[in-house]
């Protein structure tokens, strides 16, 4: 591939206006991509393979669930650490700042009138298929094509993965201390999204934004 050229935004090739493709010249990989209000993220979870350091059967930035690549096939995407995650995006896009999150989160809100006590914004923006089913919880409608997939999380200090098809968490740009940072959370069992920060070094997973 010829990795100088820009990522290429195409939203002329679906019959839904909001719905598109990013296609990454770096690697050859296309990706589906969604128009929420003013907003443009992937619509898949990023699987860009980054340069890589070596440390036994794992990489030390980026892990594919359970080192299982069934799961890439699922569309899980990689799972990256904090540093990486911020380094990966094509030109053009950026990893999503807590504000990005916010905006999303307040959109659908907005657009669907939730009254005090009915925060349901997890059910709209995770995917139909691949959660562990809870009863007494609002099945997910996926109502703007985001399409969370629960691809777990993978703890670096111990060499666990955990909570693949139960949790996602997708990394923010912003901050918590030296050593943590934060995250956009999503559970089987409850409809809502929460803020939560983690340590750096955990694999989350990452959905990009376009940078306006």
């Amino acid at each position: 591939m010829n990795t100088n050229l820009p990522p290429i935004l195409d939203f002329g090739s679906t019959s839904n206006p909001n719905n598109g493709t990013l296609f990454d010249t770096r690697d050859g990989q296309t990706y589906k991509v969604v128009k929420i209000g003013n907003q443009i993220w992937l619509a898949e979870n990023f699987r860009y393979l980054p340069s890589i350091k070596e440390k036994g059967d794992l990489y030390e930035n980026s892990w594919v669930y359970e080192n299982n690549n069934d799961y890439l096939d699922l569309h899980y995407g990689r799972l990256y650490d904090w540093n990486t995650a911020m380094s990966i995006a094509p030109a053009g896009w950026k990893l999503p700042s807590n504000e990005d999150f916010q905006e999303l989160i307040d959109f659908v809100k907005e657009d669907n009138d939730f009254g005090y006590g009915k925060d349901r914004v997890g059910s709209y923006l995770k995917s139909v298929n691949g959660w562990e089913p809870c009863d007494g919880i609002k099945p997910n409608n996926d109502k703007y094509g985001f399409s969370a997939k629960p691809a777990g999380c993978y703890v670096k200090k111990s060499k666990i993965f955990y909570d693949a098809n139960g949790y996602a968490s997708f990394w923010s740009a912003t901050k918590s201390n030296s050593d943590s940072s934060y995250s956009c959370c999503l559970f089987y069992n409850k409809n809502e999204v929460f803020r939560s920060y983690e340590f750096s070094s955990r694999g989350f997973s990452v959905r990009l934004i376009k940078d306006h």
